[in-house]
């Protein structure tokens, strides 16, 4: 994927009115990481990533379901840290394919009084498989079971995204997608909607 170009001046975190939660939407491959790497370099919002905390968790991970939910455990508490804080938060290295693992973020979320975004990242199976198999053959990703076949198992299990997530064509270049998302989230931290 491509690295984002310029994004034009916005407010961070630090200057938030509203302070949000981000929650990146999208099948593997979908350019998740990409956005969710823009919003903590131009608005500054800390990067919580499911695929970092697993791997300091189980550095020889098998990648089985109990690894996974214990990594998402440390995805709500370090979310929880961030919110007592008071500080925004973008979600990574989760597809969110079961809604219930959003509702939990949500419940997380709700004492603190955070703005809760969540953004899909709307990407053609094909486009994902695509993505994937790149990075895949260059080793440039954290997840050694991020493969093709994943995108497709989390395809037929994903369930809708919520009814109020923002979408972003994720078939247009990263720079625009990123800057999209930017925008985006930029207009909540203001407590404007979208």
């Amino acid at each position: 994927m491509d690295t984002p170009t310029a994004v034009p001046a916005v407010p961070t975190a630090a200057a938030a009115v509203t302070p949000v939660v981000v929650a990146l939407i999208g099948l593997p491959g979908a350019g998740k990481s990409t956005i969710a790497r823009a919003l903590e370099d131009h608005l500054r919002l800390r990067r919580i990533c499911r695929d970092a905390i697993r791997a300091a968790m189980f550095p020889r991970c098998s990648y089985s379901f109990l690894e996974k939910r214990a990594a998402f455990r440390g995805v709500v508490q370090a979310l929880e840290i961030n919110c007592m804080l008071g500080v925004s938060s973008v979600l990574d290295g989760m597809t969110f394919s079961a809604r219930a693992d959003y509702d939990r973020i949500v419940e997380a979320v709700q004492p603190f009084g955070f703005a809760m975004v969540p953004l899909w990242v709307d990407c053609s199976p094909e486009r994902a498989r695509e993505r994937v198999q790149r990075d895949l053959a260059a080793n440039r990703h954290r997840a050694a079971d991020r493969t093709p076949d994943l995108v497709d198992e989390v395809r037929h299990r994903a369930q809708p995204p919520p009814p109020d997530a923002l979408r972003i064509d994720a078939e247009q270049p990263a720079s625009a997608m990123c800057r999209e998302a930017v925008r985006l989230v930029a207009a909540r931290l203001q407590g404007e909607a979208a």
